[in-house]
């Protein structure tokens, strides 16, 4: 297995995070990025760049089926979940730890599991900021693996929780 990074680098420091123990997060072509609204479907594409540009592979972001997330989590939020076919049919699970999240304007909530990332916004401009987020982690993930020279591996994601806000 690659060696997962340690500490990430970012455009803007996060408000707070923390890694996890636990299995990472282990990539591969049958992800996707499944989302919860049109109104933010173009900002995906720049993640699905970043995995085209370094494995030509072009992963999907298709919508959420209604049948996989309650309209609670759906009305309320803005929601990307990295993920395979398999993997979101557990979307209300994904989310039932935050059904009470009081993230404010501009801030958003990402987190990376054994077997997804989670993007949760409230608005826009926190959902931008998360995708400029995952852009960060995606990218230095991808040098990292390819610096390692050792292409016969998985591609890795350390467990991690993070908080931020715009302004911050």
């Amino acid at each position: 297995m690659s060696k997962n990074i340690q500490d990430y680098e970012f455009r803007t420091n996060p408000k707070e995070i923390t890694y996890l123990d636990g299995e990472p997060l282990k990539l591969d072509k049958t992800f996707s990025f499944f989302h919860n609204k049109i109104k933010f479907r173009k900002e995906l594409t720049r993640l699905q760049l970043i995995f085209q540009d370094y494995t030509n592979i072009s992963l999907l972001a298709p919508g959420i089926r209604d049948s996989y997330l309650t309209e609670e989590y759906s009305e309320k939020n803005l929601i990307v979940i990295f993920t395979t076919n398999k993997g979101i049919r557990n979307a209300n699970q994904i989310l039932d730890p935050y059904k009470d999240s009081t993230l404010g304007p501009g801030c958003f909530l990402l987190e990376s599991k054994l077997n997804y990332m989670l993007l949760l916004a409230k608005d826009m401009e926190g959902l931008i900021l998360g995708i400029d987020t995952m852009e960060d982690i995606f990218t230095q993930t991808f040098n990292q693996y390819f610096k390692q020279k050792n292409l016969d591996d998985y591609i890795t994601i350390k467990p991690f929780k993070l908080i931020s806000c715009t302004g911050e």
